[in-house]
């Protein structure tokens, strides 16, 4: 990542000791408290003590070097004396996230790489718990779930009776009304009706894209009538997988996609002059720093600059995930949006500091695998 020196203000690498602009030392290079851990052992044991699950679960592996899939980890290269903070992606292909001897930076890197996945473990689990669960798996394929009415009640009840008078009712029960579900959700694919080729997506919350062939490029849609519903859209469909002759690129290689399966990084941004910052979770959202006020405020997705409004393109513009007091700006932790974004995240935990409840679910296959970190 990128931070700016205190002292000339370029923007260089993280991992270098000083800055080669001007020279000057690196005084971020070691970003610790005094209640974080600062060595792997140290790290270990702030694990346990947080009572979160199993690395095999988390899929973090501290102190190990770890070789399949899907993992983070951080450990020590007996022969180079170096520690080594790296990243497993989805494909088995390794990023490394730090290699060096000092091992303090090593670990918070993976501490906070740590504690950001906790805290979007929790939003999940308190989005699930409220009935508001995102993750486009519902049956209606929007993620959106509306308060329970005075009828959607007393069927309920019905269904609950039935589950303690008669189980075996209740798994008839169950495959019909998934039968008659899943019968109304358009699959995941390619459509083409009336010349127009569509893609519905499960990503994110769920939706419907077309071609522009102006832009040159898949945008966001809506559709009506008869690719509303799979029986009256099966007609229309073209498949999962794209294919040559579909006339249009693959959806799955466009900008859209990629905002789509990536969550952006939290922390700091600058484009020109302005700073901004985003929080991840459904309770987060961009920001950015108004000088004529001197303070923070939101800012919509669309009210961004065009380089922050996409995934790939903005990580070029991200420099830190902590405040540096030699900026112009305010610390945005101690703004009144993280406070309230704080009290969400953690409002269904009697801990904020990282604890995990266990009556919660880590669910590792949300996990951006694809990103290098």
């Amino acid at each position: 990542m990128k931070i700016k020196c205190e002292y000339c203000g370029n923007f260089f690498d993280d991992t270098l000791e000083k800055c080669p602009n001007c020279g000057a030392p690196n005084n971020s290079i070691r970003r610790s408290t005094e209640d974080q851990p600062t060595t792997i052992e140290g790290l270990k044991e702030w694990y346990a003590s947080k009572g979160l699950p199993p690395a095999e679960v988390t899929r973090f592996f501290i102190g190990e070097d770890y070789r399949d899939p899907k993992a983070f980890g951080i450990y020590k290269d007996e022969k180079s004396g170096n520690f080594v903070v790296y990243k497993n992606k989805a494909d088995g292909s390794r990023a490394v996230r730090y290699e060096g001897t000092d091992e303090a930076y090593a670990v918070n890197e993976l501490y906070m790489r740590l504690k950001q996945e906790i805290l979007e473990q929790k939003a999940h689990n308190l989005q699930k718990a409220s009935g508001s669960d995102s993750s486009g798996t519902g049956a209606s394929g929007t993620g959106a779930k509306r308060p329970m009415s005075k009828k959607t009640l007393i069927i309920a009840l019905i269904v609950a009776f039935v589950v303690v008078v008669c189980p075996c009712l209740f798994i008839v029960f169950s495959l019909i009304s998934g039968m008659v579900i899943g019968a109304n959700t358009p699959n995941e694919g390619y459509y083409l009706k009336d010349g127009v080729t569509y893609y519905r997506y499960t990503e994110s919350d769920g939706g419907w894209a077309d071609y522009d062939f102006t832009d040159g490029d898949w945008v966001e849609t809506t559709v009506s009538g008869d690719l509303v519903k799979w029986k009256s859209a099966k007609p229309y469909y073209l498949g999962q997988n794209y294919e040559d002759g579909l006339g249009v690129p693959d959806f799955k290689q466009s900008v859209l996609y990629d905002d789509l399966s990536h969550e952006y990084t939290q922390g700091y941004y600058k484009v020109e002059d302005t700073d901004y910052y985003f929080l991840p979770s459904a309770y987060g959202g961009w920001y950015y720093f108004d000088n004529s006020s001197d303070d923070w405020s939101p800012v919509g997705k669309s009210d961004l600059p065009a380089d922050l409004q996409h995934f790939n393109t903005s990580q070029n513009f991200w420099y830190t995930p902590t405040w540096d007091s030699s900026t112009q700006t305010k610390d945005f932790e101690s703004s009144s949006y993280y406070a309230e974004y704080e009290d969400k995240t953690t409002s269904h935990s009697n801990d904020s500091d990282s604890s995990w409840d266990s009556n919660d679910t880590w669910d590792s296959g949300g996990t951006d695998w694809d990103s290098d970190w």
